[in-house]
């Protein structure tokens, strides 16, 4: 048993090509379905549905990354410059100098 009824279906047909907006407005006017399912019936019926473009990232602000952190830790505590986390006689160098 579908939830459609042909006038459903000629609705759906009818707003070809389908978006997101268009599906949250007819599964409204309908009553009993989601938009979800409107999209996927309109697919299955063969009406084309054009996805929303993907939202774009936000740059990331320009707070240092840990790896200038512990760069300038070292620098700042004379330890030797080199890549990767500090190491054991390095976090007790920063703790003495905390202390």
């Amino acid at each position: 048993m579908s939830n459609y009824t042909p006038e459903m279906v000629a609705r759906i047909r009818d707003a070809a090509p389908l978006n997101l907006a268009k599906a949250k407005d007819l599964a409204a006017d309908f009553g009993n379905v989601t938009y979800r399912s409107v999209i996927s019936k309109a697919q299955s019926i063969g009406v084309e549905y054009v996805k929303l473009a993907p939202v774009a990232r936000k740059a990331k602000a320009d707070t240092p990354t840990k790896a200038e952190y512990l760069s300038a830790i070292r620098k700042a505590l004379a330890l030797t410059d080199r890549a990767g986390d500090l190491t054991k006689a390095e976090l007790s160098a920063v703790l003495e100098h905390i202390a």
